[in-house]
């Protein structure tokens, strides 16, 4: 049997636990981009970030319009209907599954992250299509392995990661 490897906690986060006075940086960006899963500490932070005159509301919300963007033409010109979201990050707008499944409603969509706090959110908030899936895999992106193991097993009565699929 080989052993899984092990990674270390990032800073502010022990066993799981919410600390709402401690500022986690995916409801940092959550408040950058505009939503409304963040607490005092973490628009603390991101207004201090601001007030350096970084551009950094500018580029998050960039950077989201570029994944609508990716995902939009993967799913309406490149025919791909198998989506896997590393590092998922906090639910918002236009998350992976909503604009693929907005051109191609069949469309599966697996996300992953490590953080206990990005899956609470993603349980509650990521559902997919009536004719498409989305779940949610809770697991580091240095653990290909188990990443790949757990997007092959069904997960609804209907679908699964289907690897002859064109994506």
């Amino acid at each position: 049997m080989t052993q899984q490897p092990t990674y270390p906690e990032p800073l502010g986060r022990e066993q799981g636990r919410l600390d709402t006075g401690v500022p986690h940086i995916a409801r940092v960006y959550d408040y950058w981009l505009g939503g409304k899963d963040n607490y005092a500490a973490d628009r603390l932070v991101a207004e201090k970030v601001i007030a350096t005159g970084n551009a950094v509301t500018h580029n998050v919300r960039a950077n989201r319009a570029f994944l609508g963007r990716a995902v939009h033409y993967l799913a309406a010109e490149a025919g791909i209907r198998q989506f896997l979201d590393l590092g998922t990050g906090l639910p918002s707008a236009d998350n992976t599954h909503e604009v693929a499944q907005r051109v191609a409603p069949e469309s599966r969509i697996v996300y992953t992250d490590n953080d206990p706090i990005v899956l609470a959110h993603a349980r509650a908030l990521l559902t997919g299509s009536r004719l498409g899936s989305t779940t949610y895999i809770h697991a580091d992106v240095r653990d290909t392995g188990r990443i790949l193991e757990e997007a092959r097993r069904p997960w609804t009565s209907r679908s699964r990661w289907e690897w002859s699929w064109p994506g």
